[in-house]
C-alpha cells in the first residue's frame, strides 16, 4: 500500500494561505459576498405568491410567445 505525504503544500495553496492572512479584509469581503448571495432571509409568502402568479412553461424554450399553439412546419420559411 501506497502511503502518500499529507505535509505537502503546494506553492499556489501555500501562497494562498499566507496573503489570506496577511489581507484579512479579503476574507471579509468573502463572507459579505457569501451573505449578499447565499444567506438571505426567504419570504415564503411572496415565493408563494409569485409561484401562484407564474405562467406555465412549454417545456420547449425556444419558439417565442407568438408561435405557441401554432403548427410547427407552418412557421418555417
Amino acid at each position: 500500500m501506497k502511503h502518500w505525504d499529507r505535509s505537502y503544500v503546494s506553492e499556489f495553496t501555500a501562497f494562498i494561505d499566507r496573503y489570506l492572512e496577511e489581507h484579512p479584509e479579503v476574507v471579509a469581503d468573502q463572507h459579505r459576498g457569501w451573505d449578499i448571495y447565499w444567506n438571505h432571509k426567504v419570504d415564503f409568502k411572496a415565493q408563494k405568491e409569485a409561484e401562484a402568479d407564474s405562467v406555465p412553461d412549454d417545456s420547449y424554450g425556444f419558439y417565442g410567445p407568438a408561435w405557441r399553439g401554432k403548427d410547427r412546419d407552418a412557421t418555417r420559411h
